[in-house]
C-alpha cells in the first residue's frame, strides 16, 4: 500500500510540474502582450504629440480608431490570459493540496508501522522478561 502512494505521489509531482511548465508559457504570453500594449500606447502618444506639433489632424481620427480597436484588442487578449493563469494557478493549488494528503497519509502509515513494530518487539521483551523472571524465582 506504501509504494502505491508513493507512486500516486510521484505521478502527482510531474502532474504539478506539467502544469507550472502551462503556467509559465500563460505568463510569458502576458508579459509579451503587455510589452505590446505600453508600446503601442507609447506610439501613440509619440503619433498623437507630432500630429499636434505638424498641425495634422484629419488622418488622425483614422489612427485613433485602428488604435483604440488594436488596443481594446490586445486588453482583452490580456484579460483572458490572466484568467487563464489564474485558474492553472488554481489547479496547481489543489494539486498541492493533494500531493500533501499523500504526504500526510504515508507518513501516518510509516508512523503506524513503526509502532506496530516497537509494540511488537516491546511485547517480546516482556515475555522474555516474564519467562527469566518465572525461571529464577522457582
Amino acid at each position: 500500500m506504501a509504494k502505491s502512494l508513493q507512486t500516486l505521489s510521484r505521478i502527482q509531482k510531474f502532474k504539478i510540474d506539467e502544469q507550472r511548465k502551462i503556467l509559465v508559457e500563460f505568463q510569458n504570453k502576458e508579459e509579451q502582450l503587455q510589452i505590446r500594449l505600453n508600446n503601442l500606447i507609447s506610439e501613440y502618444e509619440n503619433e498623437k504629440k507630432i500630429s499636434t506639433e505638424i498641425g495634422i489632424q484629419a488622418d488622425f481620427g483614422a489612427y485613433t480608431k485602428r488604435y483604440l480597436k488594436t488596443k481594446e484588442e490586445l486588453e482583452n487578449q490580456l484579460l483572458a490570459i490572466r484568467n487563464k493563469i489564474e485558474e492553472i494557478r488554481d489547479i496547481i493549488s489543489d494539486m498541492f493540496k493533494e500531493q500533501k494528503t499523500f504526504e500526510i497519509i504515508n507518513q501516518h502509515r510509516q508512523e503506524q508501522e513503526l509502532k506496530e513494530l516497537a509494540d511488537k518487539e516491546q511485547k517480546t521483551l516482556d515475555e522474555i522478561g516474564t519467562n527469566a523472571y518465572i525461571k529464577n524465582h522457582k
